[in-house]
C-alpha cells in the first residue's frame, strides 16, 4: 500500500508542503520497486460538451499546467517487504511556471495570459444544462505519489492528494469605490393629495380620480444610490440609498414621504471558460458563459415606516457581509482559461402615494478578495530560481529539486 502523508490546507503562497511517502507491504511477498517519485503540480481545466442527436457529443477542452515539479525518492531495482517511509518538502510557489498555452488556437484579451502570473486559488464549477452545453471547470492543485515496477514486473501504484490553495490580497482596508447610480420615478396618485393624508378617499372619489387620471398630483423624484465594486470575503459592505425630491416637476404642494419597503441584496455571479475547438476547421477557440445567483440578505419593511431620506444607510438594517450562504464565494480572478466575476445587485421597493415602485441597481462589476491578508514585500521563496517549462506539453518539465539548486 502506497499512502501520502500531508495536511490537505488550506495553503498560501510561500507555505511550506511536507510529509512523508509511506509504502507498506503485506509481509507475505516481496515488493519489487524501481522508482519512488511524487509530483507536485498545478492545473487549470476547462471542457464544453455539446450535446449532439448520437448522445455521445462534442467535447472541447482546455488544460493549462500552472506549475509541476518532482522530486526522485528513490531509485532501485530492489526488492523491499517491511514498512518504508520517504521525506518530501516542497513549497508553494507565489507564480506560474505555466506551460500549454500554445494549444490554443486564439489570443484572448478577456483571459490573463501571463505565464507568471500570481497563482489563482483553488476553485471547481459545472453545470448541466439542456439548452445550451453542459460546462466543468476546475482549478487544482495535488500530490502524486507513484511507484514505478522495474521493467517486466507489475505492481506499479499511484496515489493523488488533492491541496486547498488561498491566495491573498495585499490590501489591509481596501477602498469599497463606490459606484453611483440613479434612477427618475413619477408617481400620480390621489393619496397625494393633502386632504386624504389624513383619510381614506371614498368610492366616490376613487371613481372620479380613475376618470380624471391625467388631473391627479403628480410626484417626481429621484431615487438614488451608492454601490460598492469591491468586497472582502467575510466583511460586511456599505450600501447608501437616497432621494431627492422634483419640486419644479411635482404638483403637490411639498415634498411628500418616500418610504423603504423591501430592499434584497445579491450577487451575480459569472464564470466564463475557454477551450479548444473540437473542429479541425475552426481557427477560434469556445467560450461560454454560465450565471448564478446568491442573495446576499433581503429584508421586508412592510410594517414599518422607513422614510428614504437624501442619505440613508441600508447596512444599518442588514447585513451585508459577503460571504456565500449556500456555499463559500470564490473570490474574483481571471487565469488562462478560466473567469470568476461578479456583479453587485440591489432590488429595492419604495412606495409614494400609495403606490409602490421596483427599481433595480447593477454595479458594473464587484470584485470580491480574499479575506486571507499579507502584507507585500519580498516572498520567502525564491521563484526567479526555478526552472521555467517549455511550451511544449510533451516536454519535461524541472525536477524540484533540481530548480532549487540551479
Amino acid at each position: 500500500m502506497l499512502r501520502i502523508n500531508v495536511l490537505p490546507g488550506p495553503y498560501t503562497a510561500g507555505s511550506p508542503v511536507s510529509g512523508t511517502i509511506a509504502l507498506q507491504g503485506d509481509g507475505v511477498r516481496a515488493l519489487k520497486l524501481q522508482t519512488i517519485k511524487i509530483t507536485f503540480s498545478g492545473r487549470c481545466k476547462t471542457k464544453i460538451t455539446e450535446s449532439s442527436s448520437n448522445n455521445n457529443g462534442t467535447h472541447h477542452r482546455g488544460r493549462v499546467t500552472l506549475f509541476q515539479y518532482e522530486m526522485i525518492l528513490f531509485n532501485g531495482p530492489y526488492s523491499m517487504n517491511p514498512s518504508h517511509e520517504w521525506p518530501y518538502h516542497f513549497i508553494f510557489p507565489e507564480r506560474c511556471q505555466s506551460s500549454g498555452l500554445n494549444q490554443f488556437k486564439s489570443t484572448s484579451k478577456a483571459f490573463n495570459e501571463d505565464r507568471h502570473q500570481p497563482l489563482p486559488g483553488s476553485f471547481g464549477h459545472s453545470t448541466a444544462n439542456f439548452v445550451k452545453a453542459d460546462m466543468e471547470a476546475f482549478v487544482r492543485y495535488e500530490l502524486e505519489a507513484a511507484l514505478v515496477a522495474p521493467p517486466g514486473s507489475r505492481g506499479g501504484i499511484e496515489r493523488t492528494q488533492l491541496l486547498t490553495f488561498r491566495n491573498q490580497r495585499h490590501e489591509a482596508n481596501p477602498d469599497p469605490r463606490m459606484f453611483f447610480g440613479s434612477r427618475q420615478r413619477e408617481v400620480q396618485s390621489l393619496y397625494l393629495s393633502p386632504e386624504y393624508q389624513y383619510r381614506l378617499p371614498t368610492f366616490k372619489e376613487k371613481f372620479k380620480a380613475g376618470i380624471s387620471w391625467g388631473k391627479l398630483p403628480e410626484a417626481h423624484y429621484v431615487l438614488k444610490a451608492l454601490l460598492p465594486t469591491v468586497g472582502v470575503l467575510g466583511r460586511p459592505v456599505p450600501l447608501l440609498l437616497g432621494v431627492t425630491y422634483n419640486e419644479e416637476k411635482s404638483t403637490t404642494a411639498s415634498a411628500l414621504s418616500i418610504f423603504l419597503r423591501n430592499v434584497k441584496v445579491q450577487l451575480v455571479s459569472r464564470t466564463t471558460v475557454r477551450c479548444v475547438s473540437d473542429s479541425i476547421w475552426s481557427s477560434d477557440d469556445v467560450h461560454q458563459n454560465d450565471y448564478s445567483y446568491e442573495t446576499v440578505d433581503e429584508q421586508y419593511f412592510t410594517d414599518r415606516n422607513i422614510e428614504l431620506a437624501n442619505r440613508f444607510d441600508v447596512a444599518e438594517l442588514m447585513d451585508l457581509t459577503i460571504g456565500g450562504r449556500r456555499a463559500p464565494l470564490v473570490p474574483s480572478f481571471k487565469t488562462f482559461n478560466i473567469i470568476r466575476t461578479y456583479v453587485f445587485r440591489v432590488y429595492v421597493t419604495t412606495e409614494c402615494g400609495k403606490k409602490k415602485d421596483h427599481p433595480v441597481f447593477n454595479s458594473p462589476e464587484f470584485v470580491v478578495m480574499t479575506r486571507d491578508y499579507s502584507q507585500p514585500g519580498p516572498f520567502p521563496f525564491a521563484t526567479e530560481v526555478l526552472v521555467q517549462a517549455e511550451e511544449d506539453d510533451k516536454a519535461v518539465l524541472p525536477s524540484y529539486e533540481a530548480a532549487v539548486k540551479s
